[in-house]
C-alpha cells in the first residue's frame, strides 16, 4: 500500500496477540480495501538517497588500515565470510577515520558487536589511538579526535 495514513501495528498483551491495519488520519482499525475506497489516500513519494560524489567513493573503496594488512579476514574471528571494513571512529570523525587508516574489518556478526558493545568499541579505539600515538602526541589526538578513548575506557572498567 502507498498510502501514507496506512500503518501495520502490532498488538501485543495477555489478553490478545494480533496484528492489525490502522489508518493515523481516520484514527481507527481498516481493512486494505477501505483504505483503498479511502479519498483521503495520499501517495507515499520515496526520496531517492543522495548519491555519493566520485571524490567520496575513491576513498571508500580504496581503504587501509594501519593495523590490519589484511582487509579480506575478520580482525576478531579470522572469517573470509560477509567482510565489512568499518571505521573505528564513526558519525562526524568517519572521513578522519578514512584518511589515517583507522579501518577494522569485520564479519557481520562482530561488525554488530562492535556497535552494540561499548567496551568492544573502546577497546578497538584504544588500540588505534595507541598506533596514532607511536608517530603523533596524545595532544594531536585529541586535537583530531576530542576524546582520550584511553581514559575513557580505564574510566568505564574502574565504575
Amino acid at each position: 500500500m502507498n498510502c501514507k495514513y496506512f500503518k501495520t501495528r502490532k498488538k501485543d498483551n495477555k489478553k490478545e496477540r494480533r496484528i492489525y491495519n490502522y489508518c493515523t488520519i481516520n484514527r481507527k482499525e481498516i481493512t486494505y480495501d477501505n483504505c483503498k475506497k479511502c479519498n483521503k489516500c495520499e501517495i507515499k513519494i520515496k526520496t531517492p538517497m543522495k548519491k555519493r560524489s566520485r571524490k567520496l567513493n575513491m576513498k571508500e573503496n580504496n581503504r587501509y588500515s594501519i593495523i590490519y594488512q589484511d582487509l579480506t579476514k575478520c580482525a576478531e574471528c579470522g572469517s573470509k565470510i560477509g567482510i565489512e571494513k568499518n571505521e573505528v571512529f564513526e558519525g562526524a570523525y568517519r572521513q578522519t577515520s578514512i584518511k589515517f587508516g583507522m579501518v577494522v574489518p569485520f564479519c557481520k556478526k562482530h561488525h554488530r558487536h562492535f556497535h552494540n558493545d561499548i567496551i568492544f568499541n573502546l577497546k578497538y579505539k584504544v588500540i588505534f589511538q595507541k598506533q596514532f600515538m607511536k608517530n603523533h602526541s596524545l595532544e594531536d589526538f585529541i586535537g583530531i579526535f576530542k576524546q582520550d578513548y584511553i581514559y575513557l575506557l580505564n574510566k568505564r572498567k574502574r565504575g
